[in-house]
């Protein structure tokens, strides 16, 4: 029989006087399904479990017990390989806050109870509504937040990855946004799309995702598309930016836009996750620091009428639209009617992968850079 040793737990106090305990990891980190929302962490640092009377924060890591599979049946893993889940497995995640209409809308709870897989992507929290289109949140409990050996806890706050070039560039790059009316309007397809015409006519993208809840789907996509650099917000040390402020969206925005800029870079194409009335992306979206930042704007929308009223709404803001796309575009009696209404072009997913669309939106974007900023609030 081999020998065990018996495993000291040490009881301390947190200054409001309530009982944590600090005790060894009772498994093995890596023979546990691990979350793309982690990818960026040192799993090496991680030395404690922290249980007790612990108040979580977004982006803590922690140590779960699969106990009721629903809506989400498989954990994405680091390199995007989306592995099946059982009850009882043990899996590493994230607290983080979520806004999905066509899913959830859940935040961080304030202790270790029974809780919510609500992201594939790995993203602890408790579910507060759900669409119908869904089932319920998968069901998890939470074993103990990870920590390091001083009984820390590890946060993703702790893994930016984001360091700007040392190289730095005079160079005049674009920056193209890309917002839509709602979630599944089509933006992340296209961006993939402008992503696409822009490479193959030969020049080189960096793509960032700005907004949203951590998940691998939308970075994987442009990637294939030919980018040759992409991040989201992840890569900032975020799980997501549902309830964040206004203040550190737009350093966000500043920081991503710092880490793209590089002498090679010839356009940064920026997707906004969520629909314009989102809290977080209309705020953004309103923000001067943000208006004066971007070249233009591609807007995608699900039907005509979220078409017209988004384009005049970001137009009155003072953003340059080039184009109308996404669902809306694919539907020919929507196009008629969007078309009865503005004179903002539709871009149709066939004509932006295009031989030469690529050469005539970058002219576009670089004419419109050049021009004086929009906005000066």
């Amino acid at each position: 029989m081999k020998n065990t040793q018996t495993r000291k737990i040490e009881l301390v106090k947190s200054q409001a006087n309530k009982n944590i305990q600090v005790q060894p990891i009772p498994v093995v980190l890596n023979q546990c399904k691990r979350a793309f929302t982690t990818r960026h962490v040192n799993l090496g640092d991680a030395h404690t479990l922290l249980t007790g009377e612990v108040k979580p924060k977004a982006g803590d890591l922690v140590l779960c017990e699969v106990t009721r599979l629903r809506q989400h049946c498989r954990i994405e893993q680091p390199n995007g390989r989306r592995s099946r889940m059982f009850v009882h497995d043990k899996i590493v995640v994230c607290y983080g806050n979520r806004y999905a209409p066509d899913q959830f809308e859940s935040v961080v709870p304030d202790d270790l109870s029974a809780c919510h897989l609500v992201a594939g992507g790995g993203v602890a929290s408790h579910m507060r509504f759900k669409s119908p289109k869904v089932k319920p949140a998968t069901e998890i409990q939470p074993l103990g937040l990870l920590g390091n050996k001083h009984g820390q806890v590890l946060n993703l706050n702790q893994y930016n990855v984001l360091t700007p070039s040392k190289t730095e560039t005079s160079k005049n790059i674009p920056i193209l946004l890309v917002s839509g009316s709602s979630m599944n309007a089509g933006k992340t397809t296209t961006v993939a799309s402008l992503i696409k015409g822009l490479t193959a006519d030969g020049f080189n993208v960096s793509a960032a995702k700005v907004t949203g809840t951590g998940s691998g789907g939308d970075l994987w996509h442009f990637i294939d598309a030919g980018v040759s650099k992409a991040i989201d917000f992840t890569d900032a040390g975020l799980v997501s930016t549902y309830l964040m402020s206004n203040q550190s969206l737009v350093r966000l925005f500043d920081e991503m836009i710092t880490y793209l800029k590089t002498p090679q870079t010839d356009v940064i194409v920026v997707e906004v996750a969520d629909g314009i009335l989102q809290g977080e992306t209309k705020a953004l979206l309103e923000s001067p620091e943000i208006i004066n930042a971007t070249t233009a704007m591609v807007y995608t929308a699900g039907d005509s009428s979220s078409a017209v009223y988004g384009d005049n709404w970001l137009k009155s803001l003072g953003y340059n639209v080039l184009g109308i796309s996404g669902v809306v575009s694919s539907n020919p009696l929507g196009v008629q009617e969007v078309e009865k209404m503005t004179s903002t072009p539709i871009f149709k997913k066939k004509e932006t992968v295009a031989a030469g669309f690529g050469h005539q939106l970058h002219d576009m974007l670089l004419e419109l850079s050049l021009s004086p900023l929009r906005v000066d609030k």
